[in-house]
């Protein structure tokens, strides 16, 4: 293991730990800048060597010093998923995209993170990245380049992601009286649109649909079976989009060639 890759994956499992500080922020509301860490039960001020990534979860074997009581699983999952998934994006793609994809990929895993806890997504990790994906992707024809998008691909791309996911939640409520998804998801995949032109939002959502539904058929087999069981769908779509931004190469030669 090279110093670069050490250096790198201490790097990035401080980012993973700031995306659960972020994360946990945004969807209970509180200051970025005023409070330390706390417990959310005891509301025990957390020391700085039980905030280590990763490693302070094992060695507090999830539970809080003071109370006890556990900690979620999704702190260590989120700064693994980040050194992981950031450190394939750094190797498989060209430098120049780099910026951006960074901060769309970690506002994917900040989705995940609030959706899997609240089943709320932020649309600070969703309708307030739009406009910078469409100037990144302002930079398509010059020799510095952003994106590998167009400003129509990515305009095209928003429509796209929004319009399907509404049309379809739009179609179930007719058959079944009942909302199908909720509109942080209709946001989240008109982002990824933005990030990824039509091509990405429509292969994110298929891989988002067909493992959304493998794990809900799992569910179903190991014993829930309550069909009313809420799944946050923006999960697997942000898994879909992250698939999709790492392998669009191989995924696009596949298709097309």
């Amino acid at each position: 293991m090279n110093l670069l890759l050490i250096y790198l994956i201490l790097l990035l499992a401080c980012w993973g730990s700031f995306l659960n500080f972020l994360a946990y922020r945004l969807v209970h509301d509180l200051s970025f800048g005023k409070l330390r860490s706390v417990c959310p039960r005891c509301l025990y001020q957390i020391a700085w060597f039980d905030l280590i990534p990763v490693l302070s979860w094992c060695n507090l074997r999830g539970k809080c010093r003071n109370c006890v009581l556990p900690i979620s699983k999704l702190y260590p999952i989120i700064e693994l998923g980040t050194i992981v998934i950031l450190l394939a994006l750094y190797y498989t793609t060209p430098s120049a995209y780099l910026p951006a994809y960074f901060i769309f990929i970690s506002a994917l895993l900040v989705i995940i993170r609030t959706d899997l806890e609240t089943m709320l997504i932020s649309r600070f990790t969703t309708l307030f990245l739009i406009p910078i994906a469409l100037v990144f992707s302002l930079t398509y024809f010059k020799n510095s380049q952003l994106l590998p998008i167009t400003i129509l691909e990515s305009i095209l791309g928003t429509v796209f992601g929004y319009l399907i996911l509404y049309l379809v939640n739009k179609i179930f409520f007719l058959v079944t009286k009942k909302e199908g998804m909720g509109q942080g998801d209709m946001d989240l995949l008109a982002t990824i649109g933005a990030f990824t032109g039509i091509m990405g939002a429509w292969i994110s959502l298929m891989v988002g649909s067909i493992t959304g539904s493998i794990v809900g058929i799992i569910m179903l087999y190991f014993g829930n079976s309550k069909m009313n069981t809420k799944i946050p769908f923006g999960p697997f779509l942000a898994l879909g989009a992250i698939i999709y931004t790492i392998f669009q190469t191989q995924i696009l030669t596949f298709l097309f060639y």
